[in-house]
């Protein structure tokens, strides 16, 4: 008698409330700037200088927001790159607070 071995494979199942999660998120995101960019259009900026500042603000924001939401469904070490990248921009947004409110801005 000669006996089959099977190799052991790990497989990942996706659920379907992770795939619906995502695709909410992504709505969101679209409506979100979406909605930065309409902005545009009901209030004008003052001249193309701030045009293009908003713009790259609008293009930045929409890329972070895309790659952070799509990268914490790859898997449970990329959740933690995640949350570390969320703590890191948290942690520059309240130093830049402090700095900004004990610096003098000349104008």
């Amino acid at each position: 008698m000669e006996t089959k071995l099977q190799t052991n494979q790990n497989i990942e199942m996706k659920s379907k409330k992770e795939d619906s999660v995502r695709t909410l998120l992504n709505i969101i995101g679209f409506l979100i700037f979406g909605g930065l960019a309409l902005t545009m259009i009901t209030n004008p900026p003052h001249s193309t200088k701030e045009m293009k500042e908003f713009l790259f603000f609008i293009m930045g924001s929409t890329f972070i927001y895309y790659i952070l939401v799509n990268v914490y469904f790859l898997g449970e070490l990329w959740r933690k790159v995640v949350y570390t990248t969320l703590f890191i921009i948290g942690g520059m947004s309240i130093f830049i607070i402090f700095y900004l409110s004990t610096s003098s801005i000349p104008h």
